[in-house]
């Protein structure tokens, strides 16, 4: 899956990384914000809204007031060719459901055609057979399509609103058109129940890759019964706490940056509302946005005291 990006590795690419991991580390040693080099990564979103009302997402909750919009082509065309030649690997997704976006296609070839190796991950309730067809020309790198249940009864009680056989069909599509397709599903108290339905589910369609993932949850509702299957733990009081220590040191935010549909740029994944954002892009260049001043601040307050920040404390 991961052969074309390493077919696409070029010197550009790797004095950059070795440029970000040295800043990284003489940041974290000094406790002192350096930074020079350009986004190795990036998270750009083609679609701010979903088609699902899932309950342990922002968007399908509807918590973050916002007016539904989609990324333009042109728009999306000026964010890559400023993150090239450097950049190696984009993820088109955010907050809301890419395929969303009649365009999506259009964008994953053209970062394609440009050596980025490109991921995009969908509910897969918009997957028809033309949309399939299309990304099978697009020099897609990696879909993920989410199946978080073995029957439409389960696969509702999170996916809201979705349609659990057309999720299904859009795997056999995928596989169908030799898709390089990896198949996640949630581990919710539901889920955990028909693991094994759900893995024999994909072997008859034909799945090679299969990833069960541990969810990140709001409150209770479809918080699984084992703990195996959670990256949280009980404290004295009952509530659930991420297991791992959060340290004052991050990678995303020296390796990966994160454009919203308006082209504003949020801290991280983690900051669903653009509340730290660095910048805007339509107003202001890559450069003044990634080493400018707000996220200079933002890089040192991890550095220095990531538990006060609160989108770090339910990141693991």
């Amino acid at each position: 899956m991961y052969e074309k990006l390493l077919k696409n590795i070029t010197y550009s690419r790797i004095a950059n990384y070795i440029a970000a991991k040295v800043s990284y580390w003489c940041s974290n040693l000094t406790n002192d914000v350096y930074l020079n080099a350009k986004p190795i990564s990036a998270s750009i979103e083609p679609a701010n809204y979903c088609n699902l009302s899932c309950p342990h997402c922002p968007t399908g909750r509807k918590l973050i007031e916002k007016k539904d919009k989609r990324l333009t082509i042109s728009d999306f065309q000026g964010y890559i060719d400023a993150l090239l030649p450097e950049l190696m690997y984009l993820n088109l997704y955010f907050q809301g459901e890419p395929f969303l976006n009649k365009d999506l296609p259009e964008m994953i070839k053209y970062a394609s055609d440009r050596g980025v190796f490109t991921c995009v991950s969908t509910n897969g309730n918009a997957l028809t057979e033309d949309v399939v067809k299309r990304l099978s020309e697009s020099g897609i790198g990696r879909l993920i399509i989410c199946l978080d249940g073995a029957s439409q009864d389960s696969y509702q009680q999170y996916r809201v609103g979705g349609d659990f056989d057309r999720v299904v069909n859009g795997i056999s599509l995928a596989v169908k058109y030799n898709l390089p397709l990896e198949v996640q599903c949630l581990l919710l108290s539901t889920t955990e129940k028909e693991i094994d339905e759900i893995k024999e589910l994909c072997k008859d369609l034909g799945v090679k890759r299969l990833v069960f993932k541990k969810a990140q949850f709001y409150d209770e509702y479809l918080v699984p019964e084992s703990p195996k299957n959670l990256r949280y733990k009980r404290d004295a009081s009952g509530a659930l706490v991420p297991k791992g220590k959060l340290k004052n040191k991050c990678w995303r935010l020296f390796s990966t940056i994160v454009i919203d549909v308006d082209g504003n740029v949020p801290a991280c994944c983690f900051d669903k509302s653009a509340k730290y954002s660095f910048g805007n892009l339509n107003n202001s260049s890559l450069r003044d946005v990634w080493l400018g001043e707000k996220a200079r601040k933002f890089r040192q307050t991890i550095l220095r005291k990531r538990t006060s920040v609160d989108i770090c404390n339910n990141c693991i």
